[in-house]
């Protein structure tokens, strides 16, 4: 049928010959002219693979090398005395080919390596197909998979219409049934892109009928694929929660953290930037420069393809280890998912049972028992990743051979991930953690804005995570001053040794809920009653001896510590109020700030009243002998209640203890 390829690629010249029979080598010359002047089809073939990577005419370029073995076929582009000697081999391959086992291979190519699953070759049809049989591997194999019995569905979820028909928004009432969610990207409110809302107006009438028609892209394609799966129902946060309903938006997003890990298995949008872009790759995608080209030859007469495949960029670190072609053309690391960076999105990659990703370049499965990508590949597991954290966090005998990874640590933990994460709107950043703390298993009594009771010691000592990142005071209310979702902007935890000793005492703490978002959702107000040593302080700014393109760019860069003041660079520093005649006054602590908007309230020179609430002390060194020195929060009076205070930043005081103590008073101060 394909003779013609067989014809094409059957010539043998004596370039080319042992070329295709590595390891073997020829002069970049000869190869130029056997595949250019001689016409050479083979050669033709070698010379275009090493242009996809290498300039050929850069005259350092004099020899070919080719090298295989192990199933593996690789051009090297180099000098006319190559040297193998140093690093890996695979640090001196120019480009390694493969045939797409998905078009035609003809028998005269046979001794390229074929690549049985082509990351080129991806279908909506072959990528629903991908996924049933992930499923059905996960059913049958991974016993500690969670089970497929069905969940009780959520409030309302989209019947699809596995007959065909079209879909409409089912009310639950409280049954059973097998469900998937869709985790996708909204996009920007004020584009006009494509959307699809459920409002109070609208809602009897998507109850009746939902024609296909009407839903952005990325909502049919979750619907195609609901019903190619065979699952009934698909929950889609902006049509199965009333979105002008603030009542009903409340009561759903408390119960987040049952639907995503209720739900069959999560479809993730990860390529699509918003709602109408689409759930599959699409021609852009497979337009976007990659790694990996196709030299495709086409037949006239049959109809037929071959293509053989040009990876051009090989990380050694991979192929030192790889046994199979397969895993030096995969591509699931070459997509950027527009879902990472969510705040949202956090939670559902945390709850859900099972992950479907729906990437530029590939379909990556995970589950607890496996984590591979469209080519059948094992994914390394991501350290990083803080849905393996979650799951200690939920069930703590998963880390009983990581003690270090105490409840506080992995908290803190996804906490500090969670705010490196973006939000549409800052009055959801403790509503869109809100499924994850549900899932913690200790008392709803004992979460406050983000905190645990018994963590407290160490949550409240806190900061910004500073440069490249930056901090802002929320406009509206999202939560007391001492909590981290005070702020808008990636946060830190202090990290403390075991021999911190901790030097106040909580009276009291209270949180107070916003309409039906429950314990772990919105507050409008709380406070922290403690008792510890205080000192009366004086917030004043200095000169600091720096240049000011050095200052400026700090500034720039998110840093609050130093700020151009007229012709001077300054700092500001804490001191005690008062100093006490005939005892030496403590060094100055220099000010690192949350919040650059903080700054000018700091120094205004006012009626501003400041505290030092010390927290902790700490075992270290100063000026070479062992001493304490103390972790502490600035606060100022607040003008929201009378004898209240606001928390400003963490501080770390300069110079000992005992240089401090002097100025220590002990009080009760409550903090708004």
């Amino acid at each position: 049928m394909a003779t013609a390829f067989e014809n094409l690629f059957s010539s043998r010249c004596s370039v080319c010959a042992p070329l295709i029979a590595p390891p073997a080598s020829c002069t970049k010359l000869s190869l130029r002219l056997s595949s250019e002047k001689a016409r050479c089809a083979t050669c033709a073939l070698l010379w275009t693979a090493l242009s996809e990577k290498v300039d050929l005419d850069n005259p350092a370029i004099e020899r070919i090398d080719s090298i295989g073995g192990y199933g593996f076929f690789n051009l090297v582009a180099g000098s006319s005395k190559p040297r193998f000697t140093t690093g890996s081999l695979w640090d001196h391959v120019s480009v390694t080919l493969a045939l797409d086992g998905e078009a035609y291979c003809p028998s005269a190519l046979n001794w390229l390596p074929v690549l049985r699953k082509s990351p080129l070759s991806r279908t909506r049809e072959r990528d629903i197909k991908l996924a049933n049989a992930r499923i059905e591997e996960c059913r049958r194999n991974h016993p500690k998979c969670p089970d497929f019995d069905n969940e009780q569905l959520p409030t309302r979820v989209i019947d699809v219409g596995l007959g065909g028909q079209d879909p409409f928004l089912h009310i639950s009432q409280g049954a059973s049934g097998r469900y998937l969610a869709l985790s996708h990207r909204w996009g920007d409110p004020k584009s006009s892109h494509k959307k699809l809302l459920t409002l109070k107006e609208n809602l009897a009438g998507h109850c009746k009928r939902m024609p296909l028609a009407e839903f952005p892209r990325t909502f049919r394609d979750a619907i195609e694929v609901a019903r190619g799966l065979g699952v009934q129902y698909l929950w889609i946060d902006s049509i199965c929660i009333v979105q002008n309903d603030t009542a009903d938006w409340e009561v759903e997003a408390g119960r987040m953290h049952s639907v995503y890990s209720g739900a069959f298995a999560t479809i993730f949008a990860d390529r699509a930037t918003h709602s109408d872009d689409g759930l599959f790759q699409n021609e852009k995608d497979r337009a976007t420069p990659r790694s990996v080209r196709a030299l495709e030859y086409k037949d006239g007469d049959s109809r037929t393809t071959t293509r053989i495949l040009v990876q051009t960029h090989i990380d050694s670190g991979t192929a030192n280890f790889a046994t199979d072609v397969s895993e030096l053309f995969c591509q699931a690391e070459q997509s950027t998912s527009q879902l990472a960076g969510r705040g949202w999105i956090l939670q559902e990659e945390c709850l859900s049972r099972r992950r479907i990703h729906f990437t530029e370049t590939e379909l990556t499965w995970k589950c607890p028992t496996v984590a591979n990508c469209d080519c059948g590949l094992p994914t390394p597991p991501d350290m990083a990743d803080p849905s393996i954290n979650f799951a200690i966090l939920e069930i703590p005998k998963k880390g009983e051979n990581q003690p270090w990874k105490t409840p506080a640590w992995l908290w803190h933990q996804l906490v500090e991930h969670y705010t490196s994460r973006s939000l549409t709107y800052e009055t959801d950043r403790l509503v869109a953690l809100a499924g994850i703390a549900a899932k913690v298993p200790r008392s709803h009594r004992d979460y406050f804005a983000g905190m645990w009771r018994d963590q407290l010691n160490s949550s409240i000592l806190w900061k910004a995570a500073g440069a490249p990142s930056r901090c802002y005071r929320t406009v509206e209310y999202v939560a007391p001053s001492w909590s981290w979702a005070s702020v808008s902007g990636k946060i830190r935890f202090i990290p403390l040794s075991r021999e911190t000793r901790f030097i106040w005492d909580v009276v009291d703490v209270k949180c107070y809920s916003v309409g039906q978002s429950g314990d772990f959702g919105s507050v409008h107000s709380g406070y922290l009653k403690v008792r510890s040593k205080v000192v009366h302080v004086k917030v004043e700014e200095r000169p600091q001896n720096m240049r000011k393109e050095i200052a400026e760019k700090l500034w720039d860069s998110g840093d609050a510590t130093w700020k151009i003041r007229g012709d001077e660079v300054k700092y500001l520093t804490v001191m005690p109020e008062h100093v006490s005649p005939g005892v030496p006054p403590p060094l100055p602590t220099v000010l690192e700030l949350d919040v650059q908007g903080d700054w000018d309230v700091l120094s205004s020179g006012g009626q501003n009243e400041f505290r030092l609430l010390c927290i902790a002390l700490v075992d270290t060194f100063w000026e070479g002998s062992a001493a304490e020195r103390a972790l502490c929060l600035l606060l100022k009076r607040s003008p929201e209640e009378h004898g209240s205070w606001e928390r400003v930043c963490y501080v770390f005081l300069k110079g000992t203890w005992k240089s401090w103590e002097p100025y220590v008073l002990d009080e009760e101060i409550k903090i708004l």
